[in-house]
């Protein structure tokens, strides 16, 4: 008598299985990762606009302010009487100015130009200013020109940071 071969198992063996469970979850830890480090990236490029954006944002308030203190004070930093940034009535008075952000205490918000705070979202900032007499040497223009240059720094609760400098010429007297 012949045996029929017709007649044979389809099914998966417990092997089989194994090993196809133990493909699927080696793939899906690998696409896992690769979701993950695509957000990582996604939240360090947008962590590094918002410091960029802080940066541009006092570092253009500052620029807005006079080369030349109106009282004829020559001393980097504030003079008396100019105890917060609105009081501020020049560029030089915003050396040393420092401002850090608080998502507990009020008084420790960043705040823009105008002392409204800022979103949440760049309340893990601190901002620092510089300002220091300088001397660019700009040929085209003929060699040195006196200024002060502006350096603004902005720093995460990491320790990262991000620095943009710009350089004020003295104007002509």
């Amino acid at each position: 008598m012949r045996e029929n071969r017709s007649n044979k198992r389809s099914a998966l063996t417990l092997f089989e299985a194994m090993l196809a469970a133990s493909i699927l979850a080696v793939v899906a830890v690998a696409a896992s990762q690769a979701i993950v480090a695509g957000q990582m990236q996604t939240y360090d490029a947008l962590h590094r606009q918002r410091a960029l954006t802080l940066a541009e944002s006092l570092i253009d308030e500052i620029l807005r302010l006079p080369y030349d203190d109106p009282d004829g004070a020559s001393t980097p930093g504030p003079e008396s009487g100019e105890a917060n940034r609105s009081a501020f009535d020049n560029i030089d008075d915003f050396h040393g100015f420092t401002e850090s952000g608080s998502l507990t205490q009020v008084a420790g918000t960043l705040n823009d130009a105008t002392g409204t705070a800022y979103s949440d979202a760049y309340q893990f900032f601190t901002q620092s200013v510089t300002v220091a007499l300088s001397a660019q040497n700009i040929a085209n223009l003929g060699g040195n020109i006196s200024g002060v240059l502006v350096t603004v720094t902005i720093s995460d609760d990491d320790g990262q940071t991000w620095s943009l400098e710009s350089f004020v010429p003295q104007p002509p007297e």
